[in-house]
């Protein structure tokens, strides 16, 4: 009987958190996230290539939201979102750079990519 409440508990918690992250996702936090390299150094033009590729994703993300698209379309056009990103990211960093930092991140933007088809962008 413990194992059943303590498991309804964690799949209690885990609506409410997914609820309340749904209702909102700033762009702040969303760049901030995407900048992340962890641990992966960059020189001035790689991190500026890094985060111009982000910014423009964070952008793309915002203007969809105000379509209003059906949630299958959203979810697809978000996924030529992120794969536009990879694909600007590998052009501009080169393959090697962007194996290594895609190794690195590709946990936590698939991550993020999943919260942002549950979230509602907000400036």
């Amino acid at each position: 009987m413990k194992e059943v409440i303590l498991k309804l508990s964690f799949c209690l918690f885990f609506l409410i958190s997914s609820a309340g992250f749904a209702q909102g996702l700033s762009k702040k936090s969303l760049i901030s996230e995407l900048n992340r390299t962890e641990g992966v150094s960059l020189d001035s033009k790689q991190k500026s290539s890094y985060e111009k590729a982000n910014n423009e994703l964070a952008a793309g993300l915002l203007d969809l939201d105000k379509k209003k698209l059906p949630q299958a379309e959203r979810d697809s056009k978000i996924d030529a979102l992120f794969n536009k990103r990879d694909s600007d990211l590998k052009s501009s960093l080169g393959n090697d750079k962007f194996s290594v930092l895609n190794k690195k991140t590709n946990k936590n933007i698939k991550q993020l990519q999943r919260k942002v088809k549950l979230a509602k962008m907000v400036i």
